[in-house]
């Protein structure tokens, strides 16, 4: 009778685990890909509000009236718009190139040819960087470029935007 009661309560046991290791397997998606992908998409919100975070304190250390904070917010999105699909063509870089450099044996050879591969992309991603960076200094006024400029001149990334 013991025995009986105990192997009935280790298989209802099992049946348990068994069922609920299942039931969580249909709601959840498996392997490493759905916690990249919810990863990546933290890093991108991060980025976001960190970008967001960084165009007020120039908009209000540079004093930018509301017209032109909405034309620069319309040069960033344009901009972002032109360069994603270029995005898209360094993610493919990016996984070659770490494929590459975790190999056993360094091919320089080969990934001097990724690189001359992608060069065109790369020069594209700059020119876009450089059109978007003239179009936002074309809507200053004469003061703002200045204060852009000294700000510069002071440290560049490291300096804050304030007086």
């Amino acid at each position: 009778m013991r025995n009986k009661l105990s192997v009935l309560l280790i298989s209802s046991v099992l049946a348990i685990s068994l069922t609920s290791t299942f039931a969580s397997a249909y709601t959840k998606p498996l392997g490493h890909d759905h916690k990249q992908s919810k990863d990546a998409s933290k890093h991108t919100q991060k980025f976001e509000r960190s970008m967001q975070h960084k165009f007020k304190k120039m908009a209000r250390y540079l004093n930018l009236n509301d017209e032109q904070r909405q034309q620069a917010k319309v040069i960033h999105q344009e901009a972002k718009n032109n360069s994603l699909a270029l995005k898209e063509s360094l993610k493919s870089f990016h996984q070659q190139s770490k494929v590459l450099t975790m190999e056993d044996t360094f091919n320089e050879q080969a990934f001097i040819e990724l690189q001359r591969e992608y060069q065109e992309t790369f020069a594209e991603l700059a020119l876009i960087k450089a059109k978007t960076k003239n179009s936002f200094i074309k809507i200053l006024t004469e003061e703002q470029r200045e204060k852009m400029k000294s700000h510069k001149r002071r440290g560049g990334k490291r300096a804050h935007f304030s007086e």
